[in-house]
């Protein structure tokens, strides 16, 4: 939480620890943890009723939620990301910071797995926000369900537009994007105090700020496209 209030100090403080590579690892774990339940979570409802369609469109009367490993494929999607987001700041912070001030490195791995300490409580929001949600907003639209015809996949997406036009949606959106961002603006100060040099952190934070973006745009696009299309 140093890193989020006092970055300088925080780096600074870091300087003088007895700290490796892998002393934060829980941090950014669990928040990719967190991020794939508040995806998962999001979608939750609308493919249990898109599963539901399909069965009465069969003939089959009930309810059923889709397989398990849908929601679990869902949830790994987002936890994958996160990680591959997580390797991108260590690589190019890496190679943006150099080598530091002293023998210890620029310790780039610990500073920017300190930063998702931003983004966990954040994605507990999100998951506030998709809990409180009514649920007449998961509601597949009648046209929607009509035109599917019983199929699946065609109830799966019209379930998506839906969950797309939520507050929740846009809630994660914008964790998943500008928290991002503020993870790398983070990391700056910090880096600056390991680094010794402006222009090392620059690089340092800068580097991975794109790739890094590009990682979570990949993850929430689907609900990009879905919201910008209108359901």
């Amino acid at each position: 939480m140093d890193l989020l209030t006092a970055p300088r100090h925080f780096g600074r403080a870091l300087g003088r620890a007895d700290t490796v590579w892998w002393t934060y690892w829980p941090v950014p774990v669990v928040t990719a943890l967190l991020s794939g339940v508040a995806y998962a979570l999001l979608l939750r409802p609308g493919l249990n009723l898109a599963a539901t369609e399909a069965l009465r469109a069969a003939g089959q009367g009930g309810s059923a939620a889709p397989t398990f490993l849908s929601h679990v494929t869902n949830a790994f999607g987002s936890v994958f990301l996160a990680l591959i987001t997580l390797g991108l700041m260590w690589g190019l912070g890496r190679l943006g910071a150099g080598r530091g001030r002293d023998v210890r490195g620029a310790r780039v791995p610990e500073i920017f797995s300190a930063s998702f300490a931003l983004l966990a409580p954040l994605y507990l929001l999100v998951i506030g926000f998709v809990l409180l949600t009514p649920a007449t907003s998961w509601a597949l639209p009648a046209p929607g369900v009509q035109a599917a015809q019983g199929h699946l996949l065609d109830l799966q997406r019209a379930a998506l537009h839906r969950a797309a036009q939520t507050p929740a949606a846009l809630a994660l959106c914008l964790v998943a994007l500008l928290g991002t961002a503020a993870q790398c603006a983070l990391a700056y100060p910090a880096l600056r105090q390991t680094t010794g040099s402006a222009a090392r952190a620059a690089l340092g934070a800068g580097l991975p700020l794109l790739p890094a973006l590009a990682a979570q745009l990949v993850g929430v696009a689907p609900l990009l496209i879905a919201r910008a299309s209108g359901g």
